[in-house]
C-alpha cells in the first residue's frame, strides 16, 4: 500500500493524495490491513472452483468482530443470513430471559401455591367420607408441593415424604419411581438446567420446576392399567377444580397461550390434554358429581363417560403417521403445562427404532442425526447426498471415525421421503406471496422453521456461486447452526423424545441472495411484536419494573425487510439506491473517521439486550434425543447434541468480485446416558472438536487458527469431565 501511495503522489503530487485520503469516499489508497486475511493456497483453489469457501483459520468470537474486522480492512461485505439468524437467536433468547424472570416465574409460583393451598384444604375435608377421593387429592398435592418446591429450591414444608424423589431429581439419574400411585421409571437427567437456565439461581429453579411439570404427566387413558388411568383422570379432575377455586385456573390459560406462540409447531399446541382443554369437558355439575356426591360406582362411570369424551376428540393425540407401527398404542396424557410439540422431534421418532422398517424388516437404527433434519425438515436436497453415503457406509470400510454405530450403514430411505412428503405438505404455502395469516398466528418456532425452510429455495441472483451443490452445504451448515440456537433457546419446552473508527468502510456490499428468508425473518419479527403485547396478562406478576423493548422487534423487521430489497435488486442488477447504498455501508458503525468503537450501525440495533452483544462470544450446545440403552441391540444408548462454535469468515465470488462475510460452525456428536452438557462444558471441549464431514469435503477448509478468541474456559465438577464419543 506504501508503494502504491508513493506511486500516486508521483504521478499526482502530494497534495492531491492527502486531500483523498481525508476525504468520506472510499478509494483503493485508503485501505488499511489491520489484520491478514490472505487465504492459503487450498483455500483459493476451493474459492476459484466453488465460487465459496470458510476459513477456520479466521474464527473470532462473535460475528460483530469478524465485520469490524472488514470494516476495518475495508474489504467487500457479504451479509450473511447466518450474522442475522444469530442476532435473532441472541434477541429472542434475551426476551425469553426477561420474561421468565420477571413475570413466568412468579406466575408460576402463584398458580403452584393456590393450588396447593385448595388441594390441602380438600383432602382434609374428604378424608373421613371419601377415601378414593382422599387418595387422588394426596397425589395432587404432592405433585404440585413438589412443583413449589422445586421452584423454591428446597423441598416444602411438611412433604418429608417425598424426600426419596426429591433426592432422584437432584442426582439426575433414569431411575424407578412412584408417581400418582403407580410406578414409573424416569430420566431425571432432563432435570439438568442447560442452556440459558444456567446463568442465575431463580433460572436454575424455574428450569426444574417446569421441567416437572412438563414431563411428568398424568396417563388418563390408554395406559398399562385401566384402573391406574382412571385413578390419575381423577387426580386431572381435582387438579382442574383446585385451579379453578383458586382463581388461578385464567392464569394458567395464560401461561399455556404463551407458550404455544413462542413453541409449538403446526399449531399443535402442547403434546397432551391441556388444563383448558380438560376444563371446558367437564361441566360443573359433572365436576361436582366426580368429585363431592358420586359414589365409587357412579364416579368410575363418569370417569369412563370422561376418557371417552377425550379420546373422541382426540385430545392429546397430536399426529398420526403412516410411519408408526401398527400396534403402536400412544397414552393419552394430561400435564399441568406440558412440552410443546415441535416437528423435529416426531422427526428424530420417525427414524429410529420399530418406525424405521426395510424391505418389510424392521432396522436397528437407534440413533438420529442434524443431517436427518437438513432433508426433511428444511427440505434441503443436498442432505440427501450425506444420508444416502451414510446407509452405504461400513465399519469395515473407508475410515472408522466417519462411522456411528446404531446410526449409519442402516437403509431408512422409504422413511425418509415420506416425513419429507409430510413435512411439505405441512408447509405447502411457502412459496406463496400471501401468508399474512400463517404469520400472525403461527409460534415463532413455525416462524424460525419457515425462515429456515425458504434457504432450500433457488435464488433469484443467477450468479453460479448460488446454485452448486457445495453452496447447498453451506446452507445446510446455516440451517443446522440455527436450528441447533432454536432448540438450545427452547430446551425447557420442546418435547424431546427418546430412543475503533480508523478511517474504513465496506468498500463494496452483497447480501445473501434470498428475498424469501428475509420476508420469512420480518413475518417472525412481527409476531413477536405481537406476543409481547399478548403477553401483558403475565405483566402483573413481575416482580421488577420489566423494560419495554417492543420497538427491537419494529427495527428488526424493518431491518430485513431492507435486507430483502437489496436482495431483490441485486438479483435482478438493479442499482441500490443512496439510502440502501449507505445502509450497506453502515453495517457495524454509521460513519467512517477515527476514534473508538462506538456500535452505530444497523446490525448492533438488532440485539435485544444492548448494542455491545453483537461482539459477545456465543458458544452453545443443546441435547435434542435421546437413545435408550437397549442390550438386545448392544447399544450402551447415548444423548445426541448439537452444538454452535464461534463462527468463522466465509469468502464469496460473485461477478469477479470477493466478498467476505461471518458464517456459523456447527456440531453434532453423541455422549453417554444421562450426560446432558451445558453451554460452559461444550466451551471447554471446543478446541478439540471437528466439524462434520460433509462440511470439511465441501466448502470448509480445517487450519491452524489464525485469530485466537479471547476467552478461555475451565471445567468444573467431576460429572462434567465425561468423555465426548
Amino acid at each position: 500500500m506504501k508503494r502504491k501511495r508513493a506511486e500516486a503522489e508521483e504521478e499526482h503530487g502530494v497534495e492531491f493524495v492527502q486531500k483523498l485520503l481525508r476525504s468520506k469516499f472510499h478509494h483503493p489508497l485508503k485501505q488499511k490491513r489491520t489484520f491478514d486475511l490472505r487465504l492459503e493456497p487450498e483455500e483459493k483453489t476451493r474459492l476459484a472452483v466453488n465460487g465459496v469457501v470458510a476459513s477456520q483459520r479466521f474464527q473470532c468470537s462473535s460475528f460483530g468482530d469478524i465485520y469490524y474486522r472488514l470494516y476495518s480492512d475495508d474489504l467487500p461485505v457479504f451479509v450473511t443470513s447466518d450474522s442475522i439468524l444469530h442476532a435473532w437467536h441472541r434477541s429472542f433468547d434475551a426476551f425469553l430471559v426477561e420474561m421468565e424472570e420477571k413475570c413466568m416465574f412468579p406466575a408460576l409460583s402463584s398458580i403452584l401455591k393456590g393450588g396447593l393451598s385448595k388441594c390441602i384444604a380438600w383432602t382434609t375435608e374428604t378424608l373421613e367420607t371419601q377415601i378414593g377421593v382422599a387418595e387422588a387429592a394426596s397425589d395432587v398435592g404432592d405433585y404440585l408441593a413438589m412443583g413449589l418446591s422445586l421452584l423454591r429450591g428446597q423441598l416444602f414444608e411438611g412433604y418429608e415424604d417425598l424426600e426419596p424423589l426429591w433426592s432422584a431429581i437432584q442426582e439426575e439419574r433414569t431411575v424407578d419411581v412412584e408417581l400418582f400411585s403407580t410406578g414409573r421409571t424416569v430420566d431425571f437427567s432432563q432435570f439438568k438446567p442447560r442452556g440459558h437456565y444456567t446463568r442465575s439461581a431463580s433460572l436454575k429453579c424455574y428450569f426444574r420446576a417446569m421441567m416437572w411439570l412438563g414431563r411428568i404427566d398424568l396417563r388418563i387413558a390408554g395406559g398399562g392399567s385401566q384402573d391406574d388411568d382412571l385413578h390419575q383422570l381423577l387426580c386431572s379432575v381435582i387438579l382442574v377444580r383446585c385451579l379453578q377455586e383458586s382463581d388461578t385456573l385464567d392464569d394458567v390459560v395464560h401461561f399455556d397461550s404463551l407458550l404455544s406462540s413462542l413453541v409449538a409447531d403446526g399449531g399443535y399446541g402442547a403434546d397432551n390434554v391441556t388444563v383448558n382443554e380438560l376444563a371446558q369437558l367437564i361441566p360443573s355439575a359433572m365436576l361436582a358429581k366426580v368429585t363431592d356426591v358420586a359414589g365409587d360406582e357412579e364416579r368410575q362411570k363418569l370417569l369412563l363417560d370422561l376418557q371417552h369424551r377425550i379420546a373422541e376428540y382426540a385430545m392429546g393425540t397430536q399426529i398420526r403417521s403412516s410411519l408408526a407401527p401398527a400396534e403402536e398404542v400412544t397414552p393419552i396424557s394430561f400435564a399441568l403445562l406440558g412440552q410443546r410439540f415441535v416437528w423435529s422431534a416426531f422427526i428424530f421418532s420417525r427414524l429410529v427404532g420399530d418406525h424405521v422398517v426395510h424391505n418389510g424388516v424392521k432396522q436397528p437404527r437407534r440413533v438420529p442425526s442434524a443431517v436427518d433434519i437438513a432433508f426433511t425438515l428444511f427440505g434441503n436436497n443436498e442432505a440427501a447426498q450425506e444420508l444416502a453415503a451414510r446407509m452405504d457406509v461400513q465399519t469395515s470400510s473407508g475410515d472408522a471415525s466417519d462411522f456411528v454405530p446404531h446410526r449409519d450403514g442402516i437403509p431408512f430411505s422409504s422413511n425418509l421421503v415420506a416425513l419429507r412428503q409430510i413435512i411439505d405438505d405441512e408447509f405447502d404455502n411457502d412459496s406463496e406471496e400471501d401468508s399474512d395469516v400463517t404469520s400472525t398466528a403461527a409460534s415463532v418456532s413455525t416462524l424460525w422453521l419457515r425462515a429456515l425452510r425458504a434457504l432450500s429455495e433457488p435464488s433469484p441472483n443467477t450468479a453460479s456461486t448460488f446454485h452448486s451443490d457445495t453452496w447447498q452445504r453451506r446452507q445446510m451448515n446455516t440451517q443446522i447452526a440455527s436450528f441447533t440456537q432454536l432448540r438450545h433457546d427452547t430446551v425447557l419446552y420442546a418435547t424431546q423424545m427418546s430412543t475503533m473508527k480508523i478511517q474504513c468502510e465496506y468498500p463494496e456490499g452483497l447480501v445473501d441472495p434470498f428475498p424469501l428468508f428475509w420476508q420469512r425473518m420480518c413475518e417472525m419479527a412481527l409476531r413477536m411484536e405481537s406476543i409481547q403485547e399478548d403477553a401483558q396478562a403475565l405483566r402483573r406478576f413481575r416482580v421488577n419494573t420489566l423494560p419495554r423493548r417492543e420497538s427491537i422487534f419494529v427495527h428488526f423487521a424493518s431491518t430485513v425487510k431492507t435486507l430483502g430489497d437489496i436482495a431483490e435488486c441485486q438479483a435482478t442488477k438493479k442499482l441500490l439506491d443512496e439510502d440502501q447504498v449507505t445502509f450497506m455501508k453502515s453495517v457495524m458503525e454509521r460513519t467512517s473517521g477515527s476514534g473508538r468503537t462506538e456500535y452505530g450501525g444497523w446490525y448492533p440495533k438488532l440485539f435485544y439486550d444492548c448494542l455491545m452483544d453483537s461482539c459477545k462470544r456465543d458458544v452453545l450446545v443443546v441435547d435434542v434425543h435421546t437413545d435408550c440403552p437397549s442390550p438386545a441391540h448392544n447399544d450402551p444408548g447415548g444423548v445426541l447434541h448439537l452444538g454452535v462454535g464461534d463462527p468463522v469468515v466465509g469468502f464469496f465470488i460473485v461477478n469477479d468480485v470477493m466478498y467476505a462475510g461471518p458464517l456459523f460452525s456447527s456440531y453434532e456428536f453423541m455422549t453417554r446416558i444421562d450426560q446432558r452438557l451445558t453451554d460452559k462444558v461444550f466451551k471447554a471441549k471446543l478446541p478439540s472438536m471437528q466439524a462434520p464431514r460433509w462440511a470439511q469435503q465441501s466448502y470448509l477448509c480445517s487450519d491452524n487458527l489464525c485469530f485466537q478468541n479471547e476467552e478461555n474456559s475451565s471445567v468444573e465438577g467431576s460429572e462434567e469431565k465425561e468423555s465426548i464419543v
